[in-house]
């Protein structure tokens, strides 16, 4: 078996965690699903909603949404849903308006196939593995990172946009991402499904591989483009 410095001088992959490791069959973008996840999180706290109220946090959301509104800095779920409870003019449970909501976009999540042989295989040469995900709507990590829950024993650092402060392209993660692991950046591939994923790692010089399982052509400036998650292999020639 080969040694870990003897694969192409890569020590460790890096992964997004959203369409990377794990599918959803909800959109990137919520902000069509708003109403449901209010009604969830309502019904979760106990909380009865009017119209005025659902289009008040519709407004608050909104203004979050890192699909409409661009945005490197990250902010808090605790931030966002104070907020809400201000237009609505009520004190509720904070905790559990935020596990009804947040549970209900989550609630298909599922790593794909190939995802935990990859990532078994990988460690076994030796490659260390870490995780950089920006999070939706400054989610906690107890609710974001539930989704990698059966990929934790190969996982040696997870990261998200909340613990990091800002979201990618930002090179913080990234930066703090090799800092974690104690490698140089031309010892790591970064793998994401997003333009941001791939920009983000060229600006620090750690080689990108862009996951695209669709039929769609992507060229975000990638080094390597792959089908499947497996499909790293063939990269690091093992």
């Amino acid at each position: 078996m080969l040694l870990k410095n003897e694969i192409k001088g890569i020590k460790a992959i890096g992964f997004d965690v959203g369409h990377t490791l794990i599918k959803y069959k909800n959109p990137l973008n919520w902000q069509g699903l708003y109403r449901s996840g209010l009604e969830h999180a309502a019904a979760a706290a106990n909380i009865t909603l009017s119209e005025d109220m659902i289009f008040a946090a519709e407004e608050v959301l909104l203004k979050y949404n890192t699909r409409v509104n661009y945005r490197e800095w990250e902010t808090t779920s605790d931030r966002i849903f104070n907020e809400i409870f201000e237009k609505w003019g009520i004190q509720a449970d904070l905790y559990s308006v935020k596990s009804g909501f947040y549970s209900f976009f989550k609630a298909d999540a599922e790593p794909y196939p190939e995802t935990i042989d990859t990532m078994k295989k990988l460690k076994q040469y030796g490659i260390k593995i870490g995780i950089l995900t920006d999070v939706a709507y400054g989610m906690d990590n107890e609710f974001s990172l539930k989704d990698i829950s059966a990929l934790s024993d190969f996982i040696d650092i997870a990261l998200t946009s909340v613990d990091v402060g800002y979201r990618k392209p930002n090179s913080a993660g990234y930066l703090k991402l090799l800092e974690s692991l104690k490698i140089a950046p031309d010892e790591m591939i970064f793998i994401g499904d997003e333009e941001k994923d791939i920009i983000g790692a060229k600006k620090l010089g750690i080689a990108s591989a862009l996951i695209n399982r669709s039929e769609e052509i992507k060229d975000f400036g990638q080094d390597h483009t792959l089908r499947s998650l497996s499909d790293i292999f063939s990269v690091l020639q093992i």
